[in-house]
């Protein structure tokens, strides 16, 4: 059995890396040409720029490189007759698809990973050095809710973890009771601390004679537990989310009664969209021909690209879709993934 699952991984993987790195390069170097004349003269920024193009290339490329990768190897093993002889020592049809089914999950399961790090900001980075010659911009003015709070931001420092010229107005029942200014303020420990402000507390009662506005200076003043950066920075930008922040951007905007069917979406796509590709390679397998001695390979190959940049052009414009509110969500997106799913099963199944 180590044998077997030595020589098909080998096939499998070499196919593989030898199509993710060639769409990657090819890729990278198609919009290196459109754009190298935009790029900043910093040859560290444009390395860094490289960089982000092609993690950016990944969500697009990793699933194409998945299924493209099996179909070359079944077409590969069937011309040599190796696929023919694994029958005729036994082997079941589903034991010759299950390592690489295996590998595709393990690379779809790595990607879901890396989306909860900074590679999921790999795109809003790029655009950064493209657009603005920098890696990090700062972003304009922004107003948001948070629990009995309106926050008025007049700049934000993606990547710094601050912003400059914060206002706090906390309202209970439409009833303005204070508001905080502040020149800075910075994120540590879950909180955010508000530096050189002043605090005014307004009267409860407006009686003629009685004490008026109290405003009290500060240096420092912990405020806004819980509002993490990313959430302002992803709302200010409309920049990507990674699957944490976009976790926790739902739970902090459901409770604020704002819409969240885009971060629905953003975590749908980074979630269940990369199991597109092992899903459809286990469905297309049962398809292929065993010999080549009754099929034109070269056709047999063509007609299994063909379907997998249809059922992978058809997904995305189902989640374009869902995007523009014409479906919902987890028609768009959800649904066909587990139809693919619950098909491949049946299939595999079937073929015990």
């Amino acid at each position: 059995m180590w044998i077997f699952f030595r020589f098909i991984s080998e096939i499998y993987l070499k196919n593989f890396f030898i199509i993710f790195l060639s769409l990657i390069g090819f890729y990278c170097g198609i919009d290196l040409l459109l754009n190298f004349k935009d790029l900043p003269q910093s040859v560290n920024l444009q390395l860094l720029y490289t960089v982000f193009l092609a993690c950016s290339a990944v969500p697009y490329i990793l699933p194409l490189s998945i299924v493209f990768a099996f179909i070359l190897s079944l077409i590969s093993m069937i011309r040599t007759n190796e696929f023919v002889s694994f029958y005729a020592l036994g082997i079941s049809k589903n034991l010759v698809v299950i390592f690489p089914f295996l590998w595709a999950l393990f690379f779809c399961c790595i990607y879901i990973g890396l989306n909860f790090t900074s590679f999921a900001y790999a795109n809003d980075y790029k655009k950064n050095i493209l657009k603005n010659g920098v890696l990090n911009k700062q972003g304009g003015e922004i107003f948001l809710k948070f629990n009995n709070d309106f926050v008025y931001i007049s700049k934000i420092n993606n990547g710094q973890n601050s912003v400059q010229n914060i206002k706090i107005f906390d309202l209970n029942n439409s009833t303005l009771n204070s508001f905080v200014e502040a020149k800075t303020a910075s994120f540590k420990d879950g909180n955010w601390i508000l530096k050189d402000g002043n605090l005014t507390t307004l009267p409860k009662e407006y009686i003629l004679g009685a004490k008026g506005l109290d405003v009290q200076e500060f240096k420092e003043l912990s405020a806004l537990e819980g509002f993490k950066p990313k959430i302002i920075e992803s709302v200010a930008s409309n920049s990507n989310y990674s699957i944490l922040d976009a976790w926790e951007s739902l739970k902090l905007f459901k409770d604020q009664n704002i819409s969240i069917e885009t971060l629905k979406i953003n975590l749908y796509k980074l979630i269940f969209m990369p199991f597109f590709a092992p899903f459809l390679m286990l469905i297309m397998y049962y398809y292929f021909p065993v010999i080549s001695r009754f099929f034109n390979l070269a056709f047999v190959a063509f007609v299994a690209f063909i379907v997998t940049l249809l059922s992978w052009g058809l997904l995305f414009l189902f989640s374009r879709l869902s995007e523009n509110g014409v479906i919902i969500s987890e028609i768009g997106i959800v649904l066909p993934i587990v139809l693919l799913g619950f098909f491949s099963l049946m299939k595999f199944y079937k073929n015990r």
